[in-house]
């Protein structure tokens, strides 16, 4: 199994379990805990069960490519824009992609002043260690131990622009050495009501998929001298579209009680003690594994406790979340096949395309 995972990486959740957080009550808790113990939620989803996903295309008509994901009541938009860079130095036939996140400081609370700036910083470090991979070797082999895996990771899986990523960036190369396309996303977090990186993970594929690079013709000046200039066509039949089929969708697994969940809402959160995001691929391989919130998840299979997260757990939790994950990347590798097949039969570049999408 190919990985590089980041396993050692920890996101906090600003706002929980402080003070000046909204508290549950011992019976609101209470609540939460026997429904995910008797596999009906408090909105009557079963442990593993997605909330109802909206997925858009074409949001904003200046990117090059954009998306936009309603999950329950948490709303995340990503655009795509394509500019033309240098190529990294160690790839020089490559192009290169970077990622940002921005959080609406009208979408909570807690994401105003340095706790939001934080938290941004470390979704967008997540992602970009899911599109391009790990830059630890060491830090990779934990999710192939997992898996039952010896000797960690392929060593050639760990480069951040090279054969690692997720996209063939050899793709967007234009001249050797001098000149590629920089894909700049820009991600914008409007509301939070849980599993937001669950649908940053899934806007990002699907702006990613809905990214148009325009066709770029080399031309020699008058003189022999003179250095090739580049000229651009805009024209929608003649762009190019990236292979999204390697980009992996992140699937957040939360601890409560003795059991797992996915796609946690805020009051659920509130009551886990931990969490896990893992991010699995079309063909359920572990892309990459991070710590969403710095608790505790020392239990394992038999129930005891122990210090840190111990081998059977682990396992437990990849294996969860590789089935989770492949029901919810065939459900968005189906919307953007119809939905990309569709728009490229018509010439409105400001199309939108919407889709419910029941996990």
């Amino acid at each position: 199994m190919r990985t590089f995972a980041s396993a050692s990486r920890s996101i906090d959740n600003p706002g929980a379990n402080k003070p000046d957080a909204m508290s549950l009550s011992p019976y609101e808790r209470c609540f939460v805990l026997d429904g995910v113990e008797q596999d009906c939620r408090v909105d009557g989803r079963g442990r593993l069960d997605y909330r109802s996903m909206t997925l858009q295309l074409g949001t904003s008509p200046q990117a090059s490519g954009s998306a936009r994901v309603r999950l329950g009541n948490t709303d995340v938009m990503v655009a795509v824009k394509c500019d033309i860079g240098v190529p990294p130095r160690e790839h020089p036939t490559h192009g290169r992609l970077s990622c940002s996140v921005e959080l609406s400081a009208s979408a909570d609370v807690k994401y105003e002043g340095r706790g939001g700036d934080s938290l941004a910083n470390e979704l967008t470090k997540a992602l970009e260690r899911t599109l391009l991979g790990a830059s630890s070797g060491g830090a990779a082999s934990l999710s192939a131990v997992g898996a039952g895996e010896r000797g960690g990771g392929n060593p050639g899986w760990v480069s951040t622009h090279g054969a690692g990523s997720a996209l063939d960036m050899s793709k967007l190369g234009i001249q050797h050495g001098k000149t590629s396309w920089v894909l700049q996303c820009d991600a914008l977090v409007l509301s939070d009501d849980g599993a937001v990186l669950d649908a940053l993970s899934v806007a990002m594929k699907a702006a990613l998929a809905d990214t148009k690079i325009p066709k770029v013709t080399s031309v020699a000046g008058p003189n022999p001298d003179d250095p090739q200039e580049l000229e651009l066509d805009d024209d929608p039949e003649l762009c190019s579209r990236l292979d999204v089929s390697g980009v992996p969708l992140i699937v957040t697994l939360y601890k409560i009680g003795e059991r797992l969940i996915c796609d946690a809402s805020v009051d659920e959160i509130e009551c886990s003690s931990s969490g896990i995001a893992v991010a699995v691929d079309s063909d359920s391989q572990i892309r990459g594994v991070t710590q969403v919130n710095s608790g505790d998840f020392s239990w394992d299979s038999t129930g005891s406790n122990s210090p840190g997260l111990g081998l059977s757990t682990l396992r437990l939790v990849l294996k969860t979340a590789r089935d989770v994950g492949c029901e919810l990347q065939k459900a968005v590798d189906a919307f953007l096949a119809g939905a990309t097949s569709g728009t490229g039969e018509s010439d409105d570049e400001e199309e939108e395309t919407e889709e419910d999408m029941e996990q």
